[in-house]
């Protein structure tokens, strides 16, 4: 079986739109959070996705800062864009009825299925909304978030072990610590990782390769749409740049 592997697409359907016409055939697809924010189009995103029918689909922080009302708890270099961007662009633009269907998705599930068993998580175990699993982080940093507190809302005990697929990044990533694969298909409509194209991961469920796949987009087309939408010509500027270059 293939899965198709989506994260962090924030609004960018041109983007989303790429991606799924030029990804290879897929049996399955799982989305791993972030809906909304930074990008011009969260509620046609939302609308998009809930129409591919995803077998797992997550909650990320930026969907649940939507969705509850609460900062977002991201990176300190991108913070002012997540808030002016989720003020002027998302809470306006996303229905009380998307708002609502935000709420009910979990930052964590478990696949038990045909073989294939992970923890799909838009952070990491210990800490689903917020933590970022960089690929450049040090094996026992990676150890402590894959190890949830005790009393785990998620049920976890110990260190989770086999695959975790998880998002929140915005850098693919394929590093095993110890008997734990993580990998990270980065992200759909924003990557950060000094490749602007639209990033996406294909798993194999019978072989576990685990591949990512980048496409170029009409990035123009997004920001004529941002720009519509962003008076604050600083915040649009630092927008674009990350869009075109793929870096914060």
């Amino acid at each position: 079986m293939k899965i198709l592997v989506l994260s962090d697409i924030h609004g960018n359907l041109d983007a989303l739109k790429t991606i799924l016409e030029h990804a290879p055939s897929w049996d399955e697809l799982w989305v791993l959070g972030d809906l909304v924010d930074y990008g011009p189009e969260p509620g046609e995103v939302i609308d998009f996705v809930k129409s591919l029918g995803p077998r797992h689909l997550l909650r990320g922080n930026h969907d649940h800062a939507v969705a509850y009302g609460v900062d977002c708890g991201c990176g300190e270099k991108t913070h002012d864009l997540s808030v002016y961007t989720r003020i002027k662009i998302s809470v306006k633009m996303i229905s009380r009825g998307q708002v609502e269907w935000l709420r009910i998705l979990s930052p964590v599930e478990r696949v038990a299925d045909k073989g294939l068993e992970a923890v799909l998580v838009h952070g990491s175990p210990r800490n689903p909304l917020y933590d970022y699993m960089l690929p450049t982080l040090p094996p026992e940093d990676l150890r402590r978030m894959l190890t949830p507190p005790p009393l785990s809302t998620y049920g976890f005990k110990g260190m989770v072990t086999g695959l975790v697929v998880s998002g929140h990044t915005h850098i693919p990533m394929d590093v095993r610590v110890g008997d734990t694969r993580i990998v990270n298909p980065g992200s759909v409509g924003q990557p950060r990782d000094g490749d602007p194209r639209a990033s996406c991961g294909l798993l194999d469920s019978e072989t576990m390769e685990f591949r990512i796949i980048r496409v170029k987009y009409d990035v123009e087309k997004t920001l004529s749409k941002l720009k519509a939408l962003i008076t604050d010509q600083a915040i649009y500027q630092r927008l674009a740049s990350i869009l075109l270059t793929g870096r914060v």
